[in-house]
């Protein structure tokens, strides 16, 4: 469902087919309290701080995000510079990959879209 998510969050109809078919690999490493989140297609690096609010520009929207962590899930909740709630993403790990859930709120309106990873 995630091209339907794309749509929904206004992203043009010909970008978001050409996201939807991205195939690539996502590098999650925890460092203390470091988290870094690296995509290799398209090329994007988040640096974050586990339960620290920080500074994050995500598709050219800047953000306040803060990182937790429990157990297996890494969970990014993100706000607007006005502070109202932009995205929530959930990074679920297994011995067999990651699953992935992101819940924008726009307009008054929820909505969510998973990925999953193959671990490599």
């Amino acid at each position: 469902n995630f091209l339907e998510f794309l749509l929904a969050v206004g992203m043009p109809e010909e970008k978001a087919k050409e996201e939807n078919k991205i195939t690539g690999t996502f590098d999650v490493k925890i460092d203390g309290k470091k988290v870094s989140m690296e995509n290799d297609t398209p090329p994007y690096v988040s640096n974050l701080v586990l339960d620290e609010e920080v500074d994050e520009k995500l598709e050219n929207e800047e953000l306040k995000s803060t990182t937790t962590l429990s157990g297996n899930v890494i969970t990014v909740t993100s706000n607007t510079k006005n502070g109202e709630p932009a995205v929530t993403r959930t990074y679920s790990f297994s011995d067999s990959g990651l699953e992935t859930t992101i819940t924008a709120y726009r307009d008054g309106k929820t909505i969510s879209a998973q990925r999953i990873y193959k671990r490599v």
